[in-house]
C-alpha cells in the first residue's frame, strides 16, 4: 500500500473538511476496486493523529482486507458487540490503533442491524477521538459483504473514491444514488488519479534529470513549472 504524506495538500483538504463538519466517525468507500480507499483511509488516520488525536482505524472489507497485508496486523473472529476489544491492536498508548477485518467468509449477523452497530461505534468513541472506517466498495456489495451502505449511515461522514480515467459516470450515478437512498453524510468525492499524473508533475520529474549536473536549472525549471496554473490545471 502506498502512503500519502500527512502535510500533502490533497489530505489536507480533506482533513479541514473533516474538522468543519464536525466528523468523529468517517467512513470511506470506493466506487469499485483499485480507487485507493485504503491508502486514503490510512494517511487521513495518520493525519488525524498528528493533529493529536487518538485514532481507531478499522477495517470492514471482507473481499479484500487490508491491515492485514500492508501492515503485518494479525486478523481474528470478532463482530459487533463480541469480541472487538481484545481485536484491537495497539502499537503505543496512544496515537493510532488499529482495528483488521474479521476472520469469516460472511458477515455475521450483528453487521446488519443498524442499532448494533450504532451502539458499538458509540462505546469506540469513548476511547478514541476520531473513527476512519476502510469498507468494501459501494457498487460490488453482495451478501457476503459487510453492508457499506449501513456503515456509511452510521457515520458522521462518508468520502465516495473514484478513479481517475476508469470509473465511468454510470457507475459514479449508481453510487452516489445508494448513498442518498442510505440518508448516508455524505461529505465529498475524491478522484484517485495516482495513475494519470498532470502535466505539471511530468514535467517536474523531466526537470529532476537535471539536478546531478545543474541544479540551480533543475529548481528554476520546477518552480516555474509548479506556478504555472495552466500546466497545473485539471480538465
Amino acid at each position: 500500500m502506498n502512503n500519502l504524506p500527512v502535510n500533502y495538500v490533497e489530505l489536507e483538504s480533506i482533513f479541514t473538511a473533516l474538522e468543519r463538519k464536525g466528523a468523529h466517525v468517517t467512513n470511506l468507500c470506493g466506487a469499485h476496486n483499485q480507487c485507493g480507499t485504503s491508502m486514503t483511509a490510512y494517511a487521513l488516520a495518520k493525519r488525524y493523529q498528528a493533529n493529536g488525536y487518538h485514532v481507531l482505524l478499522i477495517d470492514l472489507n471482507l473481499y479484500n482486507p487490508s491491515l492485514d497485508r500492508s501492515l503485518g496486523l494479525p486478523r481474528s473472529r470478532w463482530s459487533i458487540g463480541e469480541n472487538s476489544e481484545k481485536a484491537i491492536i495497539k502499537p503505543s498508548p496512544v496515537g493510532t490503533h488499529y482495528l483488521p477485518a474479521p476472520i469469516c467468509s460472511t458477515a455475521p449477523l450483528s453487521f446488519r442491524d443498524p442499532g448494533l452497530v450504532r451502539t458499538q461505534i458509540n462505546d469506540w468513541l469513548k476511547s478514541y477521538d476520531r473513527i476512519v472506517i476502510d469498507t468494501a466498495p459501494i457498487s460490488g456489495n453482495n451478501y457476503r459483504d459487510i453492508p457499506t451502505d449501513l456503515i456509511c449511515s452510521v457515520s458522521d461522514a462518508s468520502l465516495l473514491l473514484v478513479q481517475s480515467e476508469v470509473t465511468t459516470q454510470a457507475v459514479l450515478k449508481s453510487c452516489c444514488d445508494k448513498l442518498a437512498k442510505a440518508k448516508t453524510s455524505f461529505a465529498g468525492i475524491i478522484m484517485n488519479d495516482i495513475e494519470f499524473p498532470s502535466l505539471a508533475n511530468e514535467m517536474v520529474r523531466e526537470a529532476n534529470r537535471f539536478n546531478r549536473y545543474l541544479p540551480w536549472l533543475s529548481n528554476i525549471l520546477k518552480k516555474l513549472i509548479r506556478r504555472s496554473a495552466f500546466l497545473n490545471l485539471r480538465v
